[in-house]
């Protein structure tokens, strides 16, 4: 056995009747792996009808030779059968090998997991059908990508296929395609079995799904684009907001400035650095310690830049503080807004509205336009 990570991800589907016993069943599973020898971590998700109606389970082990063990443990057989009367049909239990995470998803991204029975000799006729398949379903709405791999010795004798969609939308509009209906078609004559079970999960934590390199930017640069952008913010607020503020108590006063500080630096501000500093956060190249510098500089000298400016701003304006509560000044009309936008930034937070416009930072999705 090599020391390769290995995973383990069950579907099954347990009688309505019975949940709250799985749920508690599950509970004692978890705390029983949870000191296996070469116990990594694990996730279970819920079914989510009509997506995905089954429970799915995902053991992480350091190496196949410790996941072996744990499938074939007595404590494990012995917790199959105390479940078994509450289930629906056979459980599906795939196993991955050698598989790296990708490090971040989309909370709705979702993944079919296809199990299927190659005919003995045509491995090379369904490894080529594979190719074929994967050509056309990435043009597809929302494809993110694939894993497929090879029986396992020891596991198991399918072909597993991990695919993995944006959205359960779009995997179901593949999935119930005609040119996928199509393609499966040509497979008759090499396939003997084929199983589709959906998650509403990207599995992203744990497998890379035919990502080539982390096309995410590493901590120290997002604290760079984070002091670019969060530094004017403050330093506007101080002299444009907290004057308003001077009769609020210091703490709720800053609260109304800690709002508008994330919610500004959220969307549109880390949005548009993002992409302004792009060719350094995630250089389309080979990243090198020359433009890792390079970028580091320009944040600095911009930093620099706006610390000037804003020097010359304090001496050329100057707000006078309200500091009582005045309610029919016109002082208090600027403090009036502030507070309405307040409002209305920390409720877009908790809203459809505020994923759409992207103020969390990450944009709105392909479906939103």
């Amino acid at each position: 056995m090599t020391e390769n990570p290995a995973t383990v991800i069950t579907n099954t589907c347990v009688r309505p009747e019975h949940e709250a016993e799985f749920t508690q069943w599950q509970a004692d599973m978890s705390r029983m792996i949870s000191v296996f020898p070469g116990y990594v971590g694990g996730e279970v998700i819920p079914p989510y009808p009509p997506t995905q109606p089954d429970w799915v389970i995902v053991q992480r082990f350091d190496s196949t030779e410790h996941l072996k063990g744990w499938l074939d443990s007595q404590q494990r057989q012995d917790m199959v059968t105390r479940i078994q009367p509450l289930l629906v049909g056979d459980d599906a239990v795939n196993v991955f090998v050698g598989r790296d995470a990708q490090n971040s998803e989309s909370s709705e991204a979702a993944t079919a997991v296809i199990m299927t029975k190659v005919s003995s000799g045509s491995e090379e006729q369904f490894l080529a059908w594979q190719k074929r398949i994967d050509g056309v379903q990435s043009t597809f709405p929302g494809y993110i990508g694939c894993e497929t791999q090879p029986p396992v010795e020891g596991f198991q004798d399918s072909w597993v296929t991990m695919l993995r969609f944006d959205s359960p939308k779009h995997l179901d509009d593949w999935l119930a395609s005609p040119e996928r209906e199509a393609l499966v078609i040509d497979a008759d004559t090499f396939v003997e079995k084929s199983e589709v079970r959906a998650a509403r999960s990207g599995f992203a934590t744990w497998f890379k799904f035919g990502a080539k390199d982390d096309s995410s930017a590493p901590p120290w640069k997002m604290n760079y684009i984070i002091l670019l952008g969060l530094y004017p913010i403050v330093m506007l607020e101080i002299f444009f907001l907290n004057p308003y503020f001077d009769w609020l108590p210091i703490s709720a006063g800053n609260f109304i400035g800690n709002v508008f500080s994330v919610g500004i630096l959220g969307w549109p501000v880390v949005w548009a650095l993002s992409r302004w500093m792009g060719w350094w956060l995630v250089p389309k190249g080979q990243s090198s310690k020359l433009r890792d510098w390079a970028g580091a500089l320009v944040a600095l000298i911009s930093v620099a830049i706006m610390g000037w400016l804003f020097v010359l701003l304090h001496n050329a304006v100057q707000v006078t503080p309200v500091t009582e509560f005045q309610p029919g000044s016109s002082a208090m009309i600027p403090a009036y807004i502030y507070l309405v936008l307040t409002v209305i930034v920390f409720a877009l937070w908790f809203s459809a509205l505020g994923n759409k416009v992207g103020i969390w930072g990450g944009g709105g999705s392909d479906d939103d336009g």
